[in-house]
């Protein structure tokens, strides 16, 4: 059987005197949080770049590899590819795939097919994502909310604004 934890004592403010210093400890828990997560960040930073030079090297070298294995491959396709498409090593498999692309016929842009496509008929080439607009859907009254099947729900919600001063670095 699992143990409940006792619930923690939520901090009680009497007055306003109390409620100034709980803003108070809240906007030096920012500074702190904030003091914090730079100093992270940074360190995140330093170990990308350490990361990014100690890559740069490797992934050039694993550049030129394929590139001398594509040309390998190229230039002997007739001896090394006659039946299968692929050949099997050691290490890996080298080979080529057929592949189709589409590419949009001289001087004609995507928006110009999209106004053909358009024009024909052929809407199942066209994407279109729908989704509800909660904004458009603000100003309406609550009979046509209540007849598409959203109801309005007002209530207020607590909010706190800390003033911080940025400091200039």
């Amino acid at each position: 059987m699992p143990r409940r934890s006792k619930p923690k004592a939520i901090e009680t403010i009497a007055d306003l005197k109390q409620a100034e210093a709980a803003l108070a400890e809240l906007a030096g828990l920012d500074r702190d949080l904030k003091a914090i997560e730079s100093g992270l960040n940074e360190g995140v930073d330093q170990l990308k770049a350490e990361a990014k030079t100690k890559a740069e090297p490797l992934a050039a070298r694993r550049k030129e590899l394929e590139t001398g294995l594509a040309t390998f491959a190229q230039m002997n396709k007739a001896e090394l590819f006659t039946k299968p498409k692929s050949r099997e090593l050691t290490f890996g498999t080298i080979g080529f795939r057929k592949t189709t692309k589409l590419l949009t016929q001289p001087k004609l842009t995507l928006a110009m097919v999209l106004e053909k496509i358009k024009a024909y008929g052929f809407t199942e080439a066209v994407r279109c994502k729908e989704t509800v607009d909660k904004d458009a859907m603000r100003d309406w009254p609550d009979e046509r909310l209540a007849l598409v099947g959203v109801k309005r729900q007002s209530g207020d919600e607590f909010f706190i604004e800390l003033k911080t001063e940025e400091i200039g670095e």
